[in-house]
């Protein structure tokens, strides 16, 4: 469609008209591989082009069928095979989009569509009726008897009874794939505005953004036919970025259908958490992983930076590390050891008048050895060798039998 030139006081629109019909999709090429892409000789040109079936000749191969480019080159939602989708000619050429309803993503087509819509034992006037309600309505006509042991969706793709539609709010747009994965922009998604004459809560505007990968085991069993939201705790993978007065609903660890989480560490070093509402980002998954090819990594934070993990954390780096801070540092280890490993290396403890620290197993022996020998000392006298030992010795030898209570019987050092 083309926008036309200003015309007096109004705008008038000059359209390109789209012929449109349908078509039931019988080959889709998602390869430059694939047996038809090699016959056009295009290589990955014709990557996502369909055959279709219009005629009731189910003899035709599909190099013979026509061909269909999808609609938006940019954007390209697949069908498969024995799906019906909309046919369009423009200018010698024809585009393909993919139509119709559905309870269930994943099965958007009929098995037999193309055979019991194109069965050879069909007259020609129920042929073309049937054709003429489905190019109408958008759905395949399909018999609860017929039957076509050679139909199918592709070569490996296979329907999950398991998939939902996601619910809709106002002004919502939605990207939502076969599969259970979807990006929601929304604002309306949110039960914390102002309540109505009835005490019943609307929405605020709350801006937000949610990008899902597969749908949460709990909405995987629910009856099918009905639409579910995502679940920040529960789906796959997902990343919700939220504003406003929407409340983040987030629970740490694997978090069952009853709500409880099996995540036990408490952050209680943190301090008090904040409340889950203004402008934030939730990225959740079973496994996150961030890695800078060839430069930096650098993580800001205008308020405090917290680390809560139920298993160890662990930090192994080629170069040195630096840390820098401006108030106290806190070790709590609720009575297990710190380790510092520095092999041959050395520990400095301050910056300025340092001086060597003392080994205190090597100081008991050195204080044990002095002590023994002013109880072993003998002086030689005008009469005589003295006595051995002083007069107090018995005092000597009590402070000797105490040498070892000055070793610290948790702290060591090399």
């Amino acid at each position: 469609m083309g926008l036309g030139k200003n015309k007096g006081a109004g705008l008038s629109y000059e359209q390109t008209s789209l012929e449109k019909k349908v078509g039931w999709v019988s080959h889709i090429i998602l390869d430059e591989t694939d047996k038809l892409a090699i016959a056009e000789k295009l290589g990955s040109q014709v990557i996502g082009q369909i055959r279709y079936r219009q005629s009731s000749d189910l003899s035709i191969p599909a190099e013979k069928l026509p061909k269909a480019n999808p609609f938006d080159k940019n954007f390209k939602s697949l069908p498969i095979i024995n799906e019906l989708v909309e046919i369009y000619e423009q200018q010698g050429g024809f585009y393909y989009r993919r139509i119709g309803t559905d309870d269930n993503p994943t099965q958007t087509a009929f098995i037999d569509a193309i055979a019991s819509n194109f069965s050879p034992e069909k007259d020609d006037k129920q042929k073309t009726t049937e054709y003429q309600n489905t190019e109408k309505t958008g759905i395949v006509n399909s018999s609860a008897n017929s039957s076509n042991k050679s139909g199918k969706y592709g070569n490996y793709y296979q329907p999950q009874e398991g998939i939902h539609k996601l619910k809709l709010y106002e002004g919502d747009t939605i990207i939502e794939s076969r599969f259970g994965q979807s990006i929601r922009f929304s604002a309306y998604n949110n039960s914390n505005g102002e309540q109505d004459e009835n005490g019943n809560r609307k929405p605020a505007f709350a801006p937000t953004l949610i990008l899902r990968n597969r749908e949460s085991a709990e909405n995987n069993k629910k009856e099918r036919g009905v639409s579910v939201e995502e679940d920040i705790n529960r789906d796959g993978s997902i990343i919700a970025m939220t504003s406003g007065q929407h409340q983040s609903g987030f629970i740490p660890g694997t978090v069952d259908d009853k709500g409880k989480s099996d995540f036990k560490t408490q952050p209680d070093s943190f301090g008090d958490l904040p409340k889950l509402i203004g402008d934030q980002m939730l990225l959740s998954s079973g496994r996150i992983i961030l890695s800078s090819k060839n430069a930096e990594t650098l993580i800001y934070s205008k308020k405090n930076f917290g680390i809560v993990s139920d298993g160890a954390v662990s930090i192994d780096t080629k170069l040195g590390m630096d840390i820098s801070v401006g108030d106290d540092i806190n070790i709590v280890t609720a009575d297990r050891d710190v380790n510092i490993v520095s092999g041959k290396g050395s520990i400095f403890l301050g910056s300025e008048d340092l001086e060597a620290m003392v080994k205190g197993k090597k100081l008991v022996e050195l204080l044990n050895e002095l002590l023994q020998a002013i109880l072993d000392q003998q002086y030689l006298t005008p009469s005589g060798p003295s006595a051995i030992g002083p007069v107090n010795k018995a005092t000597f030898a009590s402070i000797q039998s105490k040498l070892d209570g000055i070793l610290s019987k948790l702290n060591q050092t090399a």
